[in-house]
């Protein structure tokens, strides 16, 4: 007879997981719409909620449940983790004082990226003020690779075999007009990428948004995340972007590389 594989998760943990997904897209929620939305009985997501809460992973206002800051402290953890993750918030500011737009840097996470380091020109509106809000990066928040110049520039640097699984699980979703969708043109692009050296995200992402970005390696190669400067399409155009975005963006790869290889690969 042979071995069955067995499924290695927890239905419970993947349960509370769950839960707190929910809260977190909802900005809060109450148990009967928790129930209902996750299609579990009232006092099963009662269990989960009030173990969440007794940990600390969860905080309850009135009758709604809210993602609670112990959160904050894992996820500072986890963006400072590694040597080489601070060594990009240094890159950052260094980036964003040489070419006064917006700097991210970002990792890859189950075939998305997520920013762990970010850094704003000195024309960003905070949020009330003006329509830079609709292209700020966030910290913490996930973005598709497929429609971002830090995840082409990733995808680029990525065995083939690998690419295809990330596609495979997310697609390639339209998020503006000029959103490559195809697979094969997707795949074109990947190389045009890989000839150059950086990623160009034209308003693919966000209409009005372009950026510029390139994957950060360590001394074998591997790849740490990437990097970006992005700013509005009227500012950020073709020539400021080759005389002068570009340049420093390869510059900084360039010295965040030399610091990385300062490190043993186990740290970085």
């Amino acid at each position: 007879m042979k071995d069955r594989t067995r499924d290695p998760m927890l239905k419970t943990t993947a349960r509370s997981l769950a839960l707190v997904d929910q809260i977190r897209k909802c900005g809060g929620a109450k148990l009967p719409q928790l129930a209902d939305d996750l299609s579990l009985a009232k006092s099963t997501v009662y269990k989960h909620a009030m173990t969440l809460y007794e940990h600390g992973y969860l905080v309850k206002e009135d009758d709604y449940y809210y993602i609670g800051p112990k959160f904050l402290s894992l996820g500072e953890h986890a963006r400072s983790r590694k040597p080489g993750y601070q060594i990009a918030d240094k890159a950052v500011r260094e980036l964003t004082d040489a070419t006064d737009e917006e700097v991210d840097f970002v990792i890859e996470d189950h075939g998305r990226i997520i920013t762990i380091s970010e850094s704003y020109h000195k024309w960003v509106k905070y949020p009330g003020e003006g329509e830079s809000n609709r292209y700020r990066a966030r910290m913490g928040t996930y973005y598709p690779m497929h429609a971002t110049a830090t995840g082409k520039a990733i995808l680029a640097a990525l065995p083939r075999a690998r690419v295809e699984a990330i596609l495979d699980r997310w697609g390639l979703p339209a998020k503006t007009d000029n959103t490559i969708t195809a697979r094969r043109d997707f795949f074109e692009e990947l190389d045009r990428i890989t000839e150059r050296g950086y990623a160009v995200d034209d308003e693919e992402f966000a209409d009005g948004l372009r950026s510029v970005g390139m994957a950060v390696t360590r001394p074998d190669g591997t790849i740490i995340g990437a990097m970006s400067v992005s700013g509005p399409s009227y500012r950020v155009t073709g020539e400021v972007l080759e005389q002068g975005i570009i340049p420093e963006l390869e510059r900084t790869v360039e010295s965040f590389e030399r610091r990385l290889a300062k490190n043993r690969p186990d740290e970085s």
